[in-house]
């Protein structure tokens, strides 16, 4: 199973955006899948940024920093930004879910650490 297709599973199973991401990359940070949901960024806790898009971000600073804004910038060309609440409200817009936006920062993530 990839990166993407686990936090997408770990979304529909409950988890918060920040959680199914973070939980869903446990192996390459070397912790268990219960570290990894107490060590995940809080949803909306930078700015009000999306979940999915935090978690990303924190994997990379502990694996590959410097690929940081190369994420940043893959995900704002897919979704239009960062802000939570505005990607919640362009559900309709973009055809897409919070589901999709865990995806995207999964897949985004293992493309830059291969």
């Amino acid at each position: 199973m990839s990166y993407e297709e686990n936090a997408r599973k770990n979304h529909n199973n409950g988890f918060n955006c920040a959680m199914s991401v973070f939980v869903a990359y446990c192996d390459k940070l070397g912790i268990s899948p219960e570290q990894a949901r107490n060590a995940a960024p809080k949803p909306r806790s930078e700015g009000g940024k999306c979940g999915a898009f935090l978690a990303g971000k924190k994997i990379l600073e502990q694996l590959k920093p410097e690929a940081v804004t190369d994420y940043e910038q893959k995900f704002i060309e897919l979704n239009g930004q960062t802000e939570c609440s505005r990607l919640v409200s362009s559900h309709d817009l973009l055809r897409k879910s919070c589901n999709d936006y865990v995806g995207d920062a999964a897949r985004l993530v293992e493309e830059e650490i291969g």
